[in-house]
């Protein structure tokens, strides 16, 4: 199946994002993470964002290959795992726990956990890059 020009540019997008993350905490440790307030707000809502472009990637290749809808975003990525898309819901589904935190319970998100994702776990978002280019 052949990715239509949305699916391409919210790829395209995601690379952008991961990217911004990445520019952002780069050479900041932990301790200065904590101490500056927009650099945690900056740093979640672009973890937020590159999550919802991964639940509107997943829910436009459902769409599109006829089989949905579906009732959440937990659900869309074990669908593309059913449609063969994706190998695995891990970490996927992970991410998408992690969006309904921050959007849902923001008042709590724990400075260290929020530094440990952004700093750890960028190239999850790269894995699921990957293996729609290779799957799509």
């Amino acid at each position: 199946m052949l990715l239509n020009g949305v699916v391409q540019r919210k790829l395209t997008l995601l690379d952008e994002y991961v990217s911004r993350l990445e520019r952002y905490l780069n050479g900041v440790t932990f301790d200065t993470f904590k101490a500056d307030d927009l650099l945690q707000s900056g740093t979640e809502r672009v973890l937020q964002v590159a999550i919802e472009i991964v639940i509107d990637i997943a829910e436009r290749l459902i769409a599109i290959r006829g089989a949905g809808p579906v009732a959440s975003a937990s659900a869309a990525i074990d669908r593309l795992v059913t449609l063969g898309i994706l190998k695995s819901s891990d970490p996927y589904s992970e991410m998408v726990l992690f969006r309904n935190r921050i959007v849902h319970e923001y008042e709590t998100t724990d400075p260290e956990i929020l530094y440990s994702i952004a700093k750890g776990h960028t190239s999850d978002f790269r894995r699921f890059r990957d293996e729609i280019d290779r799957t799509c």
